[in-house]
């Protein structure tokens, strides 16, 4: 027997970036990879030629063999010729095609020769993906081999597993002649069963298999041959079914925990650098508690899943998406969903497709592209009915019309959205009616829909909906930023990577690298950040209390069954990954399995700005997703603050039910004195027999009271009297006999008053709370603009010297945080005149949020942080309004 030989002809080929071949052009390129990877072709569109040359041994050319010669994926569109003569055409740009060769190829050197069009007119109506946001990618993007096989041939296997029985089809490249023998060989490498058979098709039994888990990933290999050519495919008894409201693994519930994996790479852009390097990101993948990956509108190279099987990792796997859903686009989608069923059906590891993602491609307030959703769902699940199917994974805006997953995405800026999520995640757990297709009534109703559907009057669905009522609940996508540590990047790449100078086209120019430094320093952050690293540093500790709490809030729910972090990595401007785009860990990595894990701890919590001597009690929730029976356990807690450590009661937990949420208690204890506000910690630890079971912790800032005193006459506070009186300040219900005026709304007579020599601190808390003029000064409201923050992160900063938050605005704000920003501020007065400010994404859009305006002979300090109505609730409030009362003082004095 003469087994299967094979070369790879990966490596470096001559290219010539031009619709014509020109020899005089060519220049060498690596294959595999994009051609836009290359520096010197980075915006190339349209044809380009590849071509090498490979030497056979007489070997290879030996009556009854044949020559392959496979590609692994050429986008999009790619001719063949072999030492001239034309060997056909392929279309698609993400599955592996392949041509004989043998009557074309002569012993010694031959020459390939490949034409690959990728032409931007068609864009709209190919399967592209995520290239609409990163840019096109070309080529010859994976592997290319020539084969040497027997002339009767085995070209696929298709294995597909039902409780002990392996069925097993077979194509070849021929009819059958003589006999297929098969055996099937254990994880451990033991030979558990064979068979002879004169049918392509066919079954086996394994007695009592191991299953494939991301626990416990036993791969079996099933070896085919078919006279003298042999084929071994690995395989995996794994069984998931979407039933009562859970996903059923192996017959288990099983809680997704999974990220979104765009699977981009620093240097290749969509190649992958090797089998290894997926491996070892995949292990880091573990590390932070993952048990899945959704990898995002893109076929990936087979050794990505390959990885996933081996390592342990479940995989929802996506078709990239058209633009413009038309007949030819159709057709393409059938046909890429099909080959990608074909090419890695067998993969354990791969458990969901999804279909459409967030509607892209299709307008689903139109009845025909919603049957069409329908009927590619039922085509999906005819190819294959052993997974999970997502018919479109929706979001604000759009919706399913028929899915095995009820599923949703949704993103908020935190701590400053922290309500809306909590709120939003309650009502998504009630399986709510907007998760599913509605017809369009008219412009108004659907307007209303697409403000907020959770708003909106309950509507009836559509007529192409079909949905059961207990598809699992997910939240597919939500997450946060955490900016890179760029002198690290920069490092790594030797120099600015190319990508710093993309992304001006979306989110206003919010995502734009370039220039980082640069605004760093214009902007005076380098008076509030020892460095732009202690900055992303910041920012990334506030990405990851950020997914805490955003994952706390889900666990709390029983009806929802898992959840996709986005994302794995950050892929160029996008800086909400796990790790960067370097696969370096952000600095949260070793503590955030902790919270995202089968097991969970909740505090479930109102505030984390605490007063001293005020008592706080904290509910504790449990979640349990583990096969571990929980019983005798005991809920353990420690408050550490400075030099002062508490430990506390500890709280019986009886039997806890598997598979829900438990509640364990409350924690209850009294704030300590303290003369500063003061970070504390409150750590938890669920115990069983000194083993921990889950444990967690919560960030605290105990608040001391607060005496306000004057140093010139009383103040004039017309909306907030009761307060400031409370507070121990002297008034005057007259303006002309105040020094100091304490105003929610800035008129006229607030204008005049400043200008005579007065100081006004302003809470501009509404849109229409200025009222006079104060000169390029504008109280704007967030929503709906950049600094809104939802997807594109926005960062808050402060310059309050005495609150101990590092100089952000993290949870200990929550409430507190501004929803208006004050516009007006040149560059050079950040580091002067504005004390408090907001930022977005790659440091843009630069907005005060407290400053100070001098007009006259006076000067109005302006805040909005919402501090009115929480002055006598909130310890953090009242410390807030005493430092800028004391700002403002400070400034009279100079």
């Amino acid at each position: 027997m003469l087994p299967r030989r094979r070369i790879s002809l990966d490596g470096l080929w001559s290219f010539c970036p031009s619709a014509q071949l020109d020899l005089v052009q060519e220049s060498l390129i690596a294959v595999p990879s994009p051609w836009q990877a290359d520096a010197r072709f980075r915006e190339h569109t349209g044809t380009a030629w590849y071509q090498r040359q490979f030497d056979l041994p007489a070997s290879w050319l030996m009556p009854g063999r044949v020559t392959i010669l496979g590609f692994g994926a050429v986008d999009y569109f790619a001719e063949v010729w072999v030492n001239g003569f034309w060997m056909g055409r392929h279309e698609g740009g993400y599955l592996p095609f392949e041509f004989d060769i043998s009557a074309a190829i002569h012993e010694g050197t031959n020459t390939i020769r490949v034409r690959v069009e990728d032409p931007p007119e068609i864009f709209a109506e190919i399967p592209h993906g995520k290239q609409s946001w990163y840019g096109m990618l070309s080529g010859i993007w994976q592997s290319v081999w020539l084969e040497n096989r027997p002339a009767q041939h085995i070209q696929h296997v298709k294995i597909r597993t039902v409780d002990e029985e392996v069925r097993v089809d077979v194509r070849l490249s021929s009819a059958l002649q003589g006999v297929l023998e098969a055996e099937i060989f254990a994880p451990d490498g033991r030979c558990v069963a064979q068979t002879q058979t004169q049918t392509e098709h066919f079954s086996m039994r394994v007695e009592s298999p191991q299953c494939w888990s991301p626990e416990m990933p036993n791969l079996y290999t099933l070896q085919v041959c078919c006279g003298d050519d042999v084929l071994c495919e690995t395989f995996g008894f794994r069984h998931i079914e979407a039933r009562n409201g859970q996903i059923l693994l192996n017959g288990q519930p099983f809680y997704l925990r999974a990220a979104l994996d765009q699977d981009y790479y620093p240097e290749l852009i969509c190649t992958p650098p090797s089998q290894e390097y997926i491996e070892a990101q995949f292990r880091q993948a573990k590390a932070l508690g993952l048990n899945s990956l959704r990898i995002h509108i893109k076929v990936a190279d087979p050794r990505y899943y390959a990885a996933a099987d081996k390592i342990g990792l479940l995989i929802w796997t996506e078709l990239p998406n058209h633009i413009l859903l038309s007949e030819r686009s159709s057709q393409r989608a059938r046909q890429t969903l099909a080959g990608i069923v074909e090419r890695d059906g067998n993969h354990p590891s791969i458990a969901i497709w999804t279909i459409i993602n967030e509607a892209w491609g299709v307008d689903v307030s139109n009845p025909e592209h919603r049957a069409w959703m329908a009927e590619m769902y039922d085509f999906v699940k005819e190819l294959d009915p052993t997974r999970l199917v997502s018919g479109n994974s929706a979001c604000w805006g759009n919706f399913n019309v028929v899915s095995d997953l009820d599923e949703y995405h949704m993103y908020f800026a935190m701590p400053d959205h922290h309500i809306q999520w909590r709120d939003w995640v309650a009502e998504f757990a009630k399986r709510p009616w907007w998760s599913y297709a509605c017809d369009y009534d008219n412009a108004a109703a659907w307007r209303e829909y697409q403000r907020a559907p959770w708003l909106a009057a309950p509507r009836l669905p559509a007529p192409e909906v079909r949905r059961r009522g207990d598809e699992p609940l997910l939240v597919s996508e939500f997450g946060n930023w955490g900016l890179p540590n760029v002198d690290a990047l920069l490092a790594g790449y030797g120099g600015e990577p190319w990508w710093f100078e993309t992304g001006l086209d979306w989110g206003d120019g919010v995502v734009y690298p370039h220039g980082v430094q640069a605004r760093f320093r214009q902007y005076g952050l380098d008076r509030v950040f020892a460095s732009l690293q202690e900055l992303a540093a910041v920012s990334q500790e506030l990405q990851f209390a950020a997914m805490k709490y955003e994952i706390e809030q889900i666990r709390r729910h029983n009806s929802i069954q898992g959840y996709v972090i986005t994302e794995l990595t950050d892929v160029h401007w996008e800086c909400n990954g796990l790790l960067d785009m370097l696969r370096a860990p952000k600095i949260y990595f070793e503590r955030f399995a902790a919270v995202n894990a089968d097991d969970m701890l909740i505090p479930v919590w109102e505030r984390l700005a605490i007063g001293c001597g005020e008592t706080c009690t904290m509910p504790v929730l449990f979640s349990h997703y583990s096969q571990r029976e929980v019983t005798g356990a005991v809920l353990e807690w420690q408050l550490r603050c400075e030099q002062l450590l508490v430990d506390g009661q500890v709280l019986p937990a009886q039997s806890l039910v598997r598979y829900a949420v438990n509640a364990l208690g409350e924690v209850v204890f009294k704030a300590p004195e303290v003369s500063q506000p003061t970070r504390a910690k409150l750590s938890l630890r669920l115990m069983r027999d000194n083993q921990t079971i889950a444990s967690t912790e919560q960030e605290l800032l105990f608040v001391p009271g607060v005496h306000l005193t004057l140093k010139t006459g009383p103040v004039y506070a017309p909306d907030l009297a009761d307060v400031v009186e409370a507070m121990g300040l002297p008034l005057t219900a007259r303006l002309s006999e105040a020094r100091l005026a304490v105003v929610t709304t800035l008129d006229d007579a607030c204008r005049e008053f400043i200008l005579q020599g007065g100081k006004v601190l302003f809470l501009a808390e509404r849109e229409d709370a200025l009222q006079a003029v104060l000169p390029g000064v504008q109280i704007v409201p967030r929503a709906g603009s950049p600094w809104q923050g939802d997807w594109v992160s926005s960062l808050g900063w402060h310059r309050l010297t005495d609150i101990p938050t590092r100089s952000v605005v993290d949870f200990a704000f929550a409430g507190l945080t501004p929803e208006h920003v004050i516009r007006g501020f040149a560059a050079y007065e950040f580091a002067q005149q504005v004390y408090a400010g907001l930022l977005v994404g790659w440091l843009h859009k630069p907005t005060a949020t407290i400053a100070r305006k001098r007009l006259g002979r006076g000067q109005v300090l302006i805040s909005t942080f919402r501090l009115q109505q929480h002055l006598q609730t909130n310890p953090l409030a009242t410390w807030i309004f005493k430092e800028l009362l004391d700002l403002i003082q400070e400034s009279e004095e100079r």
